[in-house]
């Protein structure tokens, strides 16, 4: 397929052996993440409708980030956030959109995301590697040391590590914030 399309000029180089193809019916979503090699991102919208919800990394210390990974609790809905339960959240910034057919939305390095599809589609997104020196050095390290350590940690002590990080994110969050 990669050969049925031709790239945009954005003004930088994207990786184009990496096109990626997303499709989701209604209400099916994402997990709040963001990539593992922290790049620009040009999100084609296609067909349906998507809620895009986005957070710079400034919002760390509100979004109950899992530590050693890419993701936040996977138990918060962040369509409906629960801000009893999480109320650290009602401290973050982000942003909300909604892409139909033929929007493209630009999610710059390092961004979390969380995509929720309001009906049923697919999008395309296009990468271009991390400009940003700090940044393409915490792609690095997420690539090559981080992911490796966590699979060895899920290996070795299974869904105890699993548990013990996700309480981890709460307790570092509510520390941070002063929320007991």
């Amino acid at each position: 397929m990669q050969e049925d399309f031709s790239y945009p000029d954005f003004g930088i180089k994207l990786m184009k052996g990496l096109p990626m193809l997303f499709f989701g019916g209604e209400d099916s979503h994402t997990f709040m993440h963001y990539d593992i090699d922290l790049a620009n991102i040009f999100h084609f919208h296609f067909h349906g409708k998507k809620r895009c919800i986005l957070f710079d990394q400034g919002q760390n210390p509100y979004l109950y980030k899992i530590p050693h990974s890419l993701i936040v609790r996977e138990d918060i809905d962040f369509s409906n956030p629960d801000y009893d339960k999480w109320p650290a959240l009602k401290k973050a910034k982000g942003f909300v959109g909604d892409l139909e057919h033929g929007q493209v939305l630009y999610m710059p390095e390092g961004y979390w995301h969380h995509m929720q599809y309001l009906t049923p589609g697919f999008s395309m997104s296009l990468r271009a590697i991390a400009r940003n020196p700090k940044n393409l050095g915490k792609a690095v390290y997420n690539i090559f040391v981080m992911r490796h350590f966590d699979n060895l940690m899920r290996r070795m002590k299974g869904q105890a590590w699993i548990d013990a990080k996700n309480e981890k994110a709460v307790v570092r969050t509510h520390q941070k914030l002063g929320i007991h």
